[in-house]
């Protein structure tokens, strides 16, 4: 299965360590229709439907045991769950159809900052330059 990835799990960032697996391969990078919105939730973002961004993502053919890490990393259990953090929904990518983890409350988003250049590692790199002035 594939997984499109846009914050902590893409390259260089504090959660790849999961898609360093032998059994995971990197199918490539590429961005979205501008139709999401990306927010800043702290460590890492929350990327929600129906916005006016484009977003950076980074897909990887994954295995099951991979699969259940990222579900574990993104508080998802399954699609019935009212208390999950994030809802992982297919959409489609360059490479075919992924899985997408999206902010399962968009209400609790309001007051967070926004990313609104759609790339995390950028929007990261830029708020970590920023800090250190």
């Amino acid at each position: 299965m594939l997984v499109a990835t846009y914050g902590s799990l893409r390259k260089g960032l504090q959660h790849h360590y999961l898609l360093e697996d032998k059994s995971v391969k990197y199918m490539g990078t590429f961005e979205t229709t501008p139709k999401y919105t990306m927010k800043d939730l702290g460590d890492y973002p929350g990327l929600l439907k129906n916005g006016h961004s484009s977003i950076i993502m980074e897909v990887y053919r994954v295995t099951d045991p991979v699969i259940n890490k990222i579900n574990i990393l993104e508080g998802y259990t399954d699609e019935n769950n009212p208390v999950n953090l994030y809802n992982k929904e297919e959409i489609i990518t360059p490479y075919g159809k992924s899985y997408v983890y999206f902010y399962a409350d968009p209400d609790e988003t309001h007051g967070f900052p926004t990313c609104i250049a759609g790339d995390w590692k950028d929007y990261m790199l830029q708020k970590k330059l920023t800090h250190n002035e």
